[in-house]
């Protein structure tokens, strides 16, 4: 696959990404508001730990993405 392709390939899973990214965030606010209302049936611990993960799981996979695109583009200029 010529290098452009594979750029522009990053640049349509990093689109992608940031759509899954705001999918997750409506979910977030979704579960913030459940507890709100819910708030007796929820573990604190567990939904923290749970949102942490989360968290740290679309960081690096965002991280990597932008690594692998950066490098690409490097090696295009």
């Amino acid at each position: 696959m010529e290098k452009m392709e594979t750029y522009n390939c990053y640049v349509e899973q990093e689109d992608s990404y940031y759509k899954k990214l705001e999918t997750l965030e409506q979910c977030q606010h979704a579960l913030f508001d459940h507890i709100y209302r819910y708030g007796e049936i929820f573990d604190k611990l567990m939904v923290e730990e749970v949102l942490l993960a989360i968290h740290q799981l679309e960081d690096k996979e965002l991280l990597h993405l932008k690594l692998e695109k950066v490098f690409l583009a490097f090696e295009m200029k």
